[in-house]
């Protein structure tokens, strides 16, 4: 590994041994002066600092630079030195990696590397510290341990999110149920071969280092607790027990998507036994006490996270309110941390002040919200998307049916809610044969089923993979009636566009939207991921949708949809443009001029409806 030369920068003012201290010991119980504060924010350092972003996560000397001037300037007590860590052993492994000059890089995983066990003999682990942008990684948390004399920490993708990084979601989640021998090779080879090796080889120059492995789709709804204690939570003890235990996964959310959050906690605590973290929007609908009163009963330090979206959005006052309120409950008997998760590049700079200044005004004594705790209530739970949402809509009655037409119209609607693909096609066959029209077998059957699945969904009885399941048998079942509905000429309910923005290559929500948009009667056209403003425009013409509908998953990449949506209008289309994505919240979507925001899959079905029974006025510039 090269030695950085350093002499480009100044790093004098890079003294943070203060803010490192009393991280740990806030964390590890010993007296601190007050709960410490750290913060996620490559991005906003990346644009903060005025680094383009290709030499931002390529050169560690820049990546180090734009974490230190960051912290001195917005008064932060420990440096984020993070990148874009999710990326970096499916990069070593062969896929192919994007770039841009203003948005971290992303992974191009629309052609897997594995779609068969024959391509997993194929793949070679990569070369530790050489591969790829291995190397990269050695760097920055070598300068940062370095120039601070704090330990480093290598940031790393834990197994089951690489594990779809180089194989897809979908087949990963669709594996579990259809291969599952296949999804546990493939992750004890990521584990075996690629990360253990990656972190040990580290460890030989720190031997007192630790690897932080993101798991961003290893959350709550993405996967259930049964799939994470079968495939997700024994991997990672495994590569924990090949690195000598420095190997740890914090950072799972949707603790409030379960009825037994104790039970997801202890899983948290099997995959991270030193610390606890729970954040927004998962700690201000589950409570703050309740967290922090496990954490004591277990006598763990506890990391309290604020919403990025609360970050971004503010307003101010919120922001401050809601970090003394975290503070307050954080700070009796120690073992705690505050943090800000996370400043992204459109959080404004003055957000990023005002939060800081929060934590010094707490500290100080300035207190004006004083015992008022608002998480955990019912008024914290209303702010969550998913407590507005409809149920499903009636099944519709068909009373010329007999009732064994009847029997076979709700054995189809069973399949489909069960996700039994392989049934199906049989049945809805079966229901045509019978002499069922098959406008009643689609509305009563297989659109009634995605309907009572959205609504399952949006209630926290399923989950993503769940759905995935059930769209999967809708399909199948709708590939039997597309002659027929073609012959007909039966009109979908509208042709609806699909892209994942300039910038991000992510496609999870994009699909399951997609499948839940035909699955209620759209016709639906994928354009893809990574699409710029022209090229919407250009398919937009081809295809002449009712409705466009735009995807990120990456801070960085929003701004994208509000340039899609301002290359729209300034042609004078009025086609309607909904959003959707896990950053992506209403307040941003009214900012961009969007006609609507989807919180997720069932949200934005519901939203195409009413998008199409309105028939909404043309936008108008923001």
């Amino acid at each position: 590994m090269a030695s950085p030369d350093f002499s480009e920068f100044d790093f004098s003012e890079g003294d943070f041994s203060e803010g490192i201290a009393r991280l740990r010991d806030g964390m590890s119980g010993n007296t601190a002066d007050h709960v410490p504060f750290i913060q996620q924010s490559h991005e906003f350092n990346m644009k903060f600092a005025g680094i383009n972003a290709r030499k931002y996560y390529s050169d560690p000397e820049k990546l180090i630079y734009g974490a230190f001037k960051t912290t001195r300037d917005m008064r932060f007590e420990v440096p984020d030195y993070c990148w874009d860590s999710y990326n970096i052993e499916a990069e070593a492994l062969g896929s192919e990696l994007i770039t841009f000059d203003d948005l971290t890089p992303a992974i191009d995983n629309i052609t897997p590397l594995i779609r068969t066990e024959a391509d997993l003999a194929k793949l070679k682990p990569p070369v530790p510290g050489r591969s790829g942008r291995m190397g990269f990684a050695y760097d920055v948390a070598s300068l940062y341990a370095d120039l601070t004399g704090d330990p480093p920490c290598l940031i790393c993708c834990a197994p089951f999110t690489l594990t779809t990084q180089i194989m897809t979601f979908e087949d990963v989640v669709l594996g579990m149920k259809d291969d599952p021998a296949l999804i546990h090779k493939v992750m004890r080879f990521v584990v075996e071969e690629v990360l253990a090796p990656y972190i040990n080889e580290f460890a030989k120059r720190y031997p007192n280092m630790t690897a932080d492995c993101g798991d961003a789709v290893a959350s709550l709804p993405f996967i259930s607790m049964d799939m994470s204690e079968e495939f997700v939570v024994p991997q990672i003890e495994r590569l924990r027990a090949l690195t000598g235990g420095r190997a740890y996964v914090s950072n799972w959310w949707g603790d409030s998507y379960t009825n037994n959050v104790e039970r997801f906690w202890r899983n948290k605590h099997r995959v991270c036994p030193d610390f606890i973290k729970v954040q927004d929007p998962d700690l201000f609908i589950v409570g703050a006490q309740k967290a922090k009163d496990w954490a004591v009963a277990e006598d763990k330090p506890i990391i309290f996270g604020l919403s990025n979206n609360l970050l971004q959005d503010g307003p101010v006052q919120d922001i401050q309110r809601r970090t003394h309120e975290y503070l307050e409950i954080a700070e009796p008997g120690g073992k705690s941390c505050l943090y800000f998760c996370n400043f992204g590049a459109l959080a404004p700079v003055e957000h990023v002040k005002a939060a800081v200044k929060a934590v010094q005004m707490y500290r100080r004594g300035d207190r004006p919200w004083a015992g008022q705790h608002i998480s955990g209530t019912e008024a914290a739970r209303q702010t969550d998307a998913r407590a507005a949402r409809p149920a499903a809509p009636a099944k519709p009655q068909n009373i010329n049916l007999s009732a064994v037409e009847e029997e076979t119209l709700d054995d189809i609607f069973d399949s489909v809610v069960d996700g039994i693909d392989a049934h199906t096609p049989t049945m809805v066959q079966g229901a045509l044969d019978a002499g069922i029209h098959h406008n009643i077998v689609l509305d009563s059957a297989l659109i009634a089923a995605m309907d009572e699945v959205g609504a399952m969904f949006s209630d926290g009885t399923i989950f993503v993979p769940e759905m995935l399941l059930s769209a999967r048998a809708m399909k199948a079942g709708l590939n039997i009636l597309r002659p027929i509905l073609a012959r007909s000429k039966v009109e979908p309910k509208g042709l609806i566009m699909l892209a994942t923005v300039q910038g991000d290559v992510h496609d999870i929500g994009k699909n399951l939207v997609g499948m839940m948009l035909e699955g209620a009667g759209f016709k639906v056209v994928d354009i893809g991921v990574n699409i710029s403003p022209q090229q919407a425009i250009e398919k937009a013409n081809q295809l002449k949708p009712d409705i466009i509908g735009l995807s990120a998953l990456l801070t960085t990449t929003m701004p994208q949809m509000g340039k899609i949506i301002d290359a729209f209008l300034a042609r004078g289309d009025t086609c309607p443009i909904i959003v959707g994505g896990a950053p992506v919240n209403r307040i941003f979507a009214a900012a961009i001029g969007a006609d609507g925001y989807g919180a997720d899959a069932p949200g934005a079905v519901k939203l195409a409806h009413d998008l199409m029974a309105e028939r909404k006025v043309p936008r108008v510039a923001v």
